[in-house]
């Protein structure tokens, strides 16, 4: 619910579309008539006659109603020219307008041109006089035929933009017979010396054409030169190239070139709490770091209180032992401390790294929430960008520092947590932060979301490299294509002598050709993967080491996620291959020692608390991720698809190769979606009209997960639905008209 209101906020504003447009044109032109034959003296009819008058002349009124009105039906019928027409329908104006208000059989009149006509074609006419005036006057005349002719040049013009089809004529073809044998030459002289002229009608269909135009660059051609010389051959090359265009049904895949501005969105799209700082309670403070040490020496173990770090959601006691004391004396009297405090949860870091103090982690109970926007807008966010721009907003540690790692240097990441903990809110985190720093050209995604909710709201964003899929099968699909493009990588890096993306993209940008764009691959949940069936895990688990091992260096990275951080799921091939792990709170100490080698995740407090660690770091880091929120989240895609989806489909953005391997899996298990085969095409199509009346959208990434079925079938009965009328036209970032 929140979802929809947000996107119906975010709509709200004025809009003309082609039914507010024609219509307004149609009632405009009606009203006209009907005030001129009904009530030539009403009010409405003066003034029409008024101030139309002073623009298009007094015999211009009627031409410029009429063809308002023949405008506003090809503007509901055509509606997809919409703002064609409209430009066209002021030139048409302007030339009409020119044309019949110009009275040539007196000069006088047409010099005071302004005064007896309409204003609105002045600048013409006043430009035609200037260029063809003489002293006799009789450059009226040809000002007149000059605007005649642009006239007629601008109606054929429209009416081959609106590609009308004109009346059937005959066609007069002539055929000269091949000259015969030496034997028959006399005979046969008078015969071939007239050629023979016949009359047919031609079926003018789209196959026709094809068929007559294959045929006229064959022997028809070199005849035609031989009749009547290279001019027939130049019209029949254009007439070909001309039909070409017209009647083309596949059209190529656009080159889709995207701004390079960064970053790629506003920071005003997400929501922060700058200037809000950590604030604590002194008594607080005080009254634990006493029942701490009352504590601990009720069990001889003696310590100082050295000071606290006062994090977003947790604030660390740092005490130190006094000679003697071993940790794990302190480390196994921690359900004591934690019920001398009164903490719903607690943990040990001992040591802390780089000192000879133990941190003793409690609850803030006045925790202050991180935002997204908190992190991307800090000065340590944009030095990280100039450096690299894989950077990853992990959040703030316990001693409030922003806390940033780079991607390019994971290379891949594993996240666990259970439900609650935050783990999807980290994810779209990293999500967002990596479009803020790169461009669809520089960055590409390919998504699997299982609970088909979490990732949903990317969808139709250029950043994506296929659609999102939600099925284990396809998921399959999707990484071994992942596979296949990290070998081709390879094979090229070889070619090209380079070890890496940077150094690829660097020798490619020297040399003025295409750089190769990075891959992350982001796995929302991955245990439905792993425990669909045997088959199915055994696969998956060889593709993700396989990516793992070897695809760094070529760009492609992993976000694995899951609830269950169990053996099952994160095998020890899995473990050893993707160092860099994320732990948010987990249920058991089974689970922490599975993501992390080591207890303390079950003694998170949820709501984005984490536990990081990678090769670098001995033991994990405390750290609160930052929130960002699903309205947060669709004004950024908002503002992305403003951006980078101008005049561009979701077809146009898919690679087709990962397409047509995605449909391939789902025809070869489900059967398909053929056109008159049992009427499964129609059954479905009657199912989309449903779902579209009943949820008032219509995409087709929307009907793939409606439906379950693929993205090629769900963009193909889009197509069908639109030439039915259920919906309109797809304009860019905008989404369809529904007419339900």
């Amino acid at each position: 619910m929140a979802r929809r209101k947000a996107r119906r906020s975010a709509s709200r504003g004025f809009s003309l579309n082609k039914n507010h447009i024609g219509g307004a044109m149609i009632v405009l032109g009606v009203l006209y008539f009907f005030s001129r034959v009904m009530a030539e003296g009403s009010p409405v009819f003066n003034f029409f006659t008024k101030y139309s008058g002073i623009a298009f002349g007094e015999i211009g009124l009627l031409f410029f109603f009429a063809l308002a009105i023949l405008m506003g039906i090809l503007v509901l019928v055509k509606g997809h020219l919409a703002k064609f027409l409209i430009k066209y329908y002021g030139l048409l104006l302007m030339l009409i307008s020119a044309e019949l208000n110009i009275r040539f059989w007196s000069v006088q009149e047409a010099i005071n041109y302004p005064a007896n006509g309409g204003y609105f074609s002045w600048p013409l006419l006043w430009l035609l006089e200037r260029g063809l005036k003489n002293e006799t006057g009789s450059y009226i005349l040809a000002i007149k035929w000059i605007v005649g002719v642009l006239l007629v040049g601008a109606i054929l013009y429209l009416l081959y933009v609106l590609n009308v089809r004109l009346p059937k004529l005959p066609r007069i073809t002539i055929e000269q017979s091949e000259r015969p044998a030496k034997k028959e030459e006399k005979s046969d002289s008078k015969e071939n010396a007239r050629p023979t002229i016949t009359i047919s009608r031609p079926d003018i269909s789209t196959d026709s054409i094809m068929e007559k135009v294959s045929q006229a660059t064959g022997k028809i051609v070199e005849k035609t030169k031989t009749a009547s010389g290279a001019s027939g051959s130049l019209f029949k090359d254009m007439f070909k190239a001309k039909v070409e265009q017209k009647i083309e049904e596949k059209k190529p895949k656009p080159v889709i070139q995207y701004s390079g501005d960064k970053p790629t969105f506003q920071y005003s799209a997400l929501e922060s709490n700058l200037g809000k700082d950590t604030r604590i309670d002194e008594e607080f403070l005080v009254e634990k770091a006493k029942d701490l040490q009352i504590k601990l020496a009720e069990f001889g173990v003696p310590i100082t209180i050295e000071g606290f770090d006062i994090g977003p959601s947790i604030v660390q006691i740092k005490i130190k032992p006094e000679e003697g004391i071993k940790i794990s004396a302190i480390e196994n009297l921690q359900n004591d401390i934690k019920l001398a405090l009164k903490s719903k949860s607690l943990s040990i870091l001992a040591p802390i790294e780089g000192t000879d103090m133990i941190g003793i982690q409690i609850p803030n109970p006045q925790p202050n929430m991180v935002r997204l926007g908190d992190i991307l807008s800090t000065q340590e966010f944009g030095e990280k960008m100039k450096k690299n721009q894989t950077s990853l907003s992990l959040g703030k540690g316990i001693d409030g520092k922003v806390q940033i790692r780079p991607l390019e240097t994971m290379p891949h990441l594993l996240i666990a947590g259970a439900t609650g903990s935050g783990k999807s809110v980290g994810v779209n985190d990293f999500i967002l932060s990596l479009m803020f720093q790169n461009t669809p050209a520089e960055l590409k995604f390919l998504m699997v979301d299982p609970k088909q909710v979490e990732l949903e709201m990317y969808s139709g964003l250029p950043y994506l490299l296929a659609p999102i899929v939600f099925e284990s099968g396809k998921a399959i699909k999707l990484l071994q294509w992942a596979v296949e493009e990290m070998e081709r990588r390879y094979t090229i890096l070889k070619e090209e002598r380079v070890k890496n993306l940077d150094e690829y993209n660097e020798k490619m940008l020297a040399e003025s050709k295409e750089k190769m764009y990075r891959i992350v691959i982001i796995i929302d949940e991955m245990a439905d993967m792993m425990i669909s069936s045997a088959a199915n895990k055994k696969e998956v688990e060889n593709c993700i080491n396989r990516l793992a091992a070897k695809a760094r260096a070529i760009g492609i990275h992993l976000i694995l996620a899951t609830q269950r951080p169990s053996v099952n799921v994160i095998t020890g091939m899995i473990k050893a291959n993707i160092p860099t792990r994320i732990a948010f709170g987990v249920v058991s100490e089974i689970d922490s020692r599975t993501i992390l080698g080591r207890k303390g995740a079950e003694d998170l407090v949820g709501k984005g608390d984490m536990l990081y660690m990678d090769p670098s770091t001995k033991f994990p880091i405390r750290i609160q991720a930052p929130f960002v929120s699903t309205e947060e989240i669709e004004r950024v895609v908002g503002q992305l698809k403003n951006k980078y989806m101008q005049n561009l489909t979701e077809e146009d953005i898919y690679h087709p190769e990962i397409v047509a391997a995605l449909e391939a899996k789902v025809e070869s298990s489900k059967g398909g979606f053929s056109v008159g085969e049992g009427g499964s095409d129609d059954e479905l199509i009657n199912q989309a009209i449903a779902v579209i009346s009943e949820t008032r959208k219509a995409s087709a990434t929307m009907l793939q997960r409606k439906l379950n079925i693929g993205f090629g079938r769900a963009a193909r009965i889009m197509d069908a639905l639109e030439e039915r009328g259920v919906v309109g036209p797809q304009d860019g970032a905008k989404p369809r008209e529904i007419f339900l």
